[in-house]
């Protein structure tokens, strides 16, 4: 396991604090990551390939333009409230009774 976390690019000293459950979390971001970036290899050498062969560039404004909208302030709070209608309702008190204070 430490063989793996160092060739995820983590800590060797970090390891040994890591409780199992940070320890998949580390690991299943770096996965994702390395997943990423291997889209963005494949995309960029299709791109390369493409334009190699285009009879006419395409203007850069337009190939660096955002394919979508940032999502807006009312739609990540409608998201959100979805989100949090989901998880089960628990007052302070609850909690602070759960906690032994």
């Amino acid at each position: 396991m430490l063989e793996d976390h160092v060739a995820a690019g983590f800590d060797p000293a970090a390891f040994w604090s890591l409780t199992p459950r940070l320890y998949l979390a580390q690991m299943r971001g770096a996965r994702r990551r390395l997943e990423a970036e291997e889209m963005l290899s494949v995309q960029q050498a299709w791109l390369t390939a493409t334009l190699m062969r285009a009879k006419k560039i395409p203007d850069l404004k337009k190939l660096l333009r955002r394919r979508s909208p940032a999502e807006s302030r009312e739609e990540f709070k409608a998201k959100l409230a979805a989100m949090s209608s989901a998880l089960p309702k628990v007052s302070l008190a609850d909690w602070q009774a759960r906690q032994g204070k």
